[in-house]
C-alpha cells in the first residue's frame, strides 16, 4: 500500500504546473437589512444564490420536504407579476437557469445567466424570492414529479443507500431527515402548507443571505436589492443547536434486496470547516480516497468505483463507499485501509505533493462562478464566508504529524449501511 500512494503523489506532482491559487475581491455588506457577499469578476457569467438558513431544522419529520417544495415552486410555480407560463417562456428566451434546492443545513434559490441579461434575470429572480404564487395547477404538477423521483431514487440502490446510510448514522438528529421528503410525507402537503411555510418561516431576513459572484457593480447590486426587497420581513431568528457527535462503537443497519451487487456505504466522524482540525483532515481524506480505489479497484478488483468522500456541514463525515459482489472481502479491504492509514508515518513530500493537488484543484475552481458562489455560500453557512477562502492557506500549515494525529482522532468508529443480500452483509461486519 505504500507503493500505491507513492505512485499516486508522482502523478500528482506531474500534473501541478502551480501552486499559487486566485486572488480575488470578494466583499461583505448589506443592503436593505439583507446580508451579501459579492464576488466581483470580469467573467461574463453571472451566479446569483439566495440562501435560507435552517434546513432540516427548520420542521419536524412528518413534514420532511416541505422546504424542497417550497424553493422549487419559487421557480415553477409562478409569481405575482409574471404567471408560470410567462416566467418559464422568459427563462428560455434569455438562457436563465432557475433551481431551487434544500439541504440538510439551508435552502437555495439558484440563478446563472450570461451578464448581458442581468436585468431580466434579476426580474424573474427577485419577484420569485419576494412573490411567488404557488399556481395550484403547477403546484400539483410540481409535487407529482417530486414523489416519482423519491420512487425512482428508492428503487435505486446506489441512490437509496446515501439516505439510508445517513438516516442510519444519525438517528434522532436533523440530518437523519431526508430533505426531498418520504413518498407518504409528499402526499399528505398541500399547496396552502407549503405557501404558508414559505411565507411565514423563510422569508425573513435575518435568516436569508445573498451570495453573487460575477461581473457586477456594487452600486447597481444595491439598487436592485433595495427596490426589489424592502418588503420582506425581518423577524427575530434562532439557528436550531446541532451536535456534531463522536461515534462511541461501530454499528451496522441492512436492508435487504436481491441484487446482484451489494452495496455499502461506512460513515465516520469529520470535523466541520470551521474547525481547526479541518484542513489536515481534508488531505487526509484525499490520501484515504487514493488508497481506497488503488487497493480495492485496482490490487483486489473487488469494486467497480471505491470512494471515500467528505460531506460538509454543520455536521460533517466521511463515507467510505463501494459496490461488490463480495461484501465480506471489500468491508475487510476498508477497515485495512482505515487501520494502515492511522499507523502510517506520511513523508513531509507525500503532505506536500496533496497539499498542492488542493490548491491547484482550488484555482481552477475559481474560474468557475457557480462553484465561488457554492462555497462562500456553504461557508457563510458555517459561520463565515472567509472560511472558504482561507482554506488554502489554513493548508500550508499542515505536517505530517498533524495529519496523522487529527485522523486517528476522528476515524475511530464506523456506521455501516449495507444494502443487498442479508446473510453475506451479516458475514461481513462481525
Amino acid at each position: 500500500m505504500k507503493t500505491i500512494i507513492l505512485k499516486y503523489c508522482s502523478i500528482l506532482l506531474l500534473l501541478i504546473t502551480t501552486t499559487g491559487y486566485a486572488q480575488n475581491n470578494t466583499v461583505e455588506f448589506t443592503a436593505g437589512g439583507l446580508k451579501v457577499i459579492l464576488r466581483q469578476t470580469q467573467k461574463e457569467t453571472l451566479v446569483m444564490n439566495m440562501y435560507f438558513r435552517g434546513g432540516t431544522s427548520n420542521y419536524s419529520p412528518a413534514n420532511a420536504g416541505i422546504e424542497s417544495l417550497a424553493l422549487s415552486g419559487l421557480v415553477e410555480c409562478g409569481t405575482t407579476k409574471y404567471p408560470a407560463n410567462d416566467f418559464n417562456d422568459q427563462t428560455d428566451e434569455y438562457g436563465l437557469h432557475l433551481a431551487g434546492i434544500a439541504d440538510n443545513d439551508y435552502g437555495v434559490v439558484k440563478l446563472s445567466c450570461i451578464s448581458k441579461y442581468t436585468d431580466e434575470a434579476w426580474k424573474l429572480f427577485s419577484s420569485a424570492i419576494s412573490s411567488p404564487a404557488f399556481e395550484t395547477q403547477k403546484f400539483n404538477l410540481l409535487k407529482e414529479q417530486k414523489i416519482n423521483d423519491l420512487k425512482g431514487e428508492q428503487s435505486n440502490p446506489d441512490a437509496r443507500l446515501k439516505s439510508f446510510a445517513q438516516e442510519f448514522a444519525f438517528f434522532g438528529t436533523s440530518y437523519a431527515i431526508n430533505p426531498s421528503g418520504t413518498v407518504a410525507g409528499l402526499q399528505l402537503l398541500n399547496r396552502d402548507a407549503v405557501k404558508d411555510y414559505y411565507y411565514n418561516t423563510l422569508l425573513n431576513k435575518n435568516r436569508m443571505f445573498l451570495v453573487v459572484a460575477g461581473n457586477i457593480s456594487r452600486e447597481d447590486l444595491e439598487k436592485k436589492i433595495l427596490e426589489a426587497f424592502t418588503t420582506i420581513p425581518a423577524k427575530t431568528y434562532t439557528p436550531a443547536s446541532i451536535e456534531n457527535a463522536a461515534f462511541t462503537q461501530e454499528l451496522y443497519k441492512i436492508e435487504s434486496r436481491s441484487l446482484a451487487t451489494n452495496y455499502i456505504a461506512g460513515i465516520i466522524n469529520a470535523p466541520c470547516l470551521n474547525d481547526p482540525n479541518y484542513p489536515a483532515f481534508r488531505l487526509a481524506v484525499t490520501l484515504l480516497n487514493s488508497a481506497m480505489f488503488d487497493y480495492i479497484r485496482l490490487n483486489k478488483q473487488l469494486s467497480y468505483a471505491p470512494s471515500a468522500s467528505i460531506s460538509e456541514g454543520r455536521i460533517s463525515y466521511v463515507t467510505l463507499y463501494a459496490s461488490t459482489a463480495q461484501p465480506e472481502e471489500t468491508v475487510k479491504a476498508m477497515r485495512l485501509i482505515l487501520s494502515y492509514m492511522k499507523g502510517r508515518n506520511y513523508s513531509e513530500k507525500i503532505i506536500e505533493n496533496v497539499r498542492k493537488s488542493h490548491l491547484h484543484s482550488y484555482a481552477k475552481r475559481q474560474e468557475i462562478m457557480s462553484e465561488i458562489a457554492d462555497q462562500l455560500g456553504k461557508a457563510e453557512i458555517m459561520g463565515d464566508w472567509k472560511l472558504a477562502e482561507n482554506l488554502a492557506t489554513r493548508m500550508t500549515t499542515v505536517d505530517a504529524e498533524e495529519l496523522r494525529r487529527v485522523f486517528n482522532m476522528y476515524a475511530k468508529n464506523v456506521n455501516w449501511a449495507y444494502i443487498g443480500a442479508p446473510e453475506p452483509g451479516k458475514e461481513s461486519f462481525k
